[in-house]
């Protein structure tokens, strides 16, 4: 894989990040927290979608879209996902959420990290994602939730 074919994905994802970090800790709004992991979701499911096209028998390229589009479905930015926590239903649901994101951020941040093909800055953003969550964890735990 050669760096040129990651450098706009690696661009777009560094835009998806700061975008992220602005909602969670900036302007405290939750749409452009999860807009950002939305849309960050989305680089991964059409680099991969196009390996897998290009070789059929790489399932790995397939699994790795099929979780991302998962991804991209739970942080779609409408509906409760990261807004304060009144009723212990929304809270449980939040923390179940949160809790995916932060697993499959998680281990793709070591996945890539262990990989010396791909870029670390992108393993890097992927830990910014699990890092986010564990703060959001934290804050839902805590029934700080504080994002509009």
């Amino acid at each position: 894989m050669e760096i040129t074919e990651l450098l706009i994905p690696t661009i777009l994802g560094g835009i998806c990040v700061l975008i992220s970090v602005y909602g969670l800790a900036i302007a405290k709004d939750r749409k452009y927290a999860l807009g950002g992991l939305f849309l960050y979701s989305l680089i991964p499911i059409s680099h991969r979608l196009g390996i897998y096209l290009d070789n059929p028998e790489d399932y790995f390229s397939l699994i790795t879209a099929i979780i991302f589009v998962c991804q991209a479905i739970i942080s779609i930015p409408v509906g409760g996902f990261l807004s304060p926590n009144k009723d212990s239903v929304q809270k449980t649901w939040s923390l179940k959420v949160q809790l995916t994101i932060l697993v499959i951020n998680a281990s793709f941040a070591v996945l890539i990290l262990s990989d010396p093909m791909v870029p670390t800055v992108i393993g890097a953003y992927h830990g910014i994602y699990a890092l986010m969550m564990v703060v959001a964890i934290s804050k839902t735990l805590a029934g700080k939730m504080d994002l509009k």
